[in-house]
């Protein structure tokens, strides 16, 4: 998240509502009816804040050995940072900073971290004529860091496909860009406006784009032709401005997203069905699976937000 630039913060400050303490609160600047558009699950998962107050969080993901990473938009002053959480219990630890507005986040084949910096408005909407965004390999271990690529839009969502190829998405522009294995940018790959968090299939055949600035929606690009584009899944039209952020997926093909602006956690089955998670949060802008034995652990969820909140979904993914 994918997710937004300073531009998306600013309006989930504004709609997002109260600190979650449950399933189902409701978000009082965004009205019931709206809160309410999307229908909550079945056998909705325990809620538990594990950290806040962290600063602005974009992205996070969970590595096998169950530590999350998060990129912190501004962590100092006006540079952000990659941190790392090793279990729910620790205390975070710069990885790697500073970091020019950091993105999107995924693992290379090695576990190294691909990590999107420039996810700021001016970039972005910059990105549209000119790339002034990029990816860096990060060591997860030590923090050291080298440069992937440059000359992309934005990098605010990140996804990597088993081959390698790499996709970034912008949120304050028209179009989706790819990463071949060897470096090569293409520029506006695939046109998804407002394209924020990207997630690939279990078959690594599609490629799946929340949509932030527009009417809430995931689409889906057939990766092998990007002209293919389909319309995957919309909430109803009370919560189409629901600022879609973040995005997972898990091993059965059930999207994961957060949904910003209406403060909620939507999950998306493989049909297009959406049911809420959870609602009430602060803003949050990305969603993660938890993978391992222990730390942040396989079968839950975890989601941080723009208010530097940590929070832990647990059994959602079950």
């Amino acid at each position: 998240m994918k997710s937004p630039s300073s531009l998306s913060r600013l309006a989930g400050a504004v709609i997002g509502g109260a600190a979650a303490s449950g399933a189902d609160l409701v978000s009082p600047l965004l009205g019931a009816p709206t809160a309410l558009a999307v229908p909550l699950c079945e056998s909705p998962p325990a809620v538990r804040v594990l950290r806040s107050g962290l600063g602005i969080l974009e992205c996070a993901i969970v590595d096998p050995d169950g530590r999350l990473f998060v990129s912190n938009q501004y962590s100092r002053g006006l540079a952000g940072s990659v941190m790392r959480i090793d279990h729910p219990d620790a205390e975070p630890i710069e990885l790697a900073a500073p970091i020019p507005s950091p993105g999107g986040l995924a693992f290379d084949d090695s576990g190294h971290l691909i990590a999107g910096f420039g996810d700021s408005v001016f970039r972005g909407l910059a990105g549209n004529l000119v790339g002034l965004a990029g990816l860096l390999r990060i060591d997860p271990n030590n923090g050291q860091r080298e440069t992937l690529a440059t000359g992309l839009a934005m990098a605010n969502g990140v996804a990597r496909a088993t081959d390698g190829t790499i996709f970034a998405s912008n949120d304050c522009g028209t179009h989706i860009d790819r990463v071949d294995p060897g470096g090569r940018v293409h520029r506006q790959w695939a046109k998804v406006p407002s394209a924020n968090g990207l997630a690939i299939d279990s078959a690594g055949r599609y490629l799946y784009a929340s949509q932030t600035f527009v009417p809430a929606a995931i689409k889906r690009i057939e990766i092998a032709d990007p002209a293919n584009i389909t319309l995957h899944a919309q909430p109803p039209p009370l919560a189409r401005g629901a600022l879609l952020d973040g995005l997972a997926i898990d091993d059965h093909d059930r999207l994961f997203v957060a949904a910003n602006g209406a403060g909620q956690i939507w999950r998306v089955d493989p049909d297009g069905t959406i049911c809420a998670l959870a609602r009430g949060l602060r803003c949050p802008s990305m969603v993660a699976l938890g993978w391992g034995r222990t730390g942040f652990q396989a079968g839950n969820l975890y989601a941080v937000t723009f208010h530097g909140d940590v929070i832990e979904f647990d059994g959602a993914v079950r």
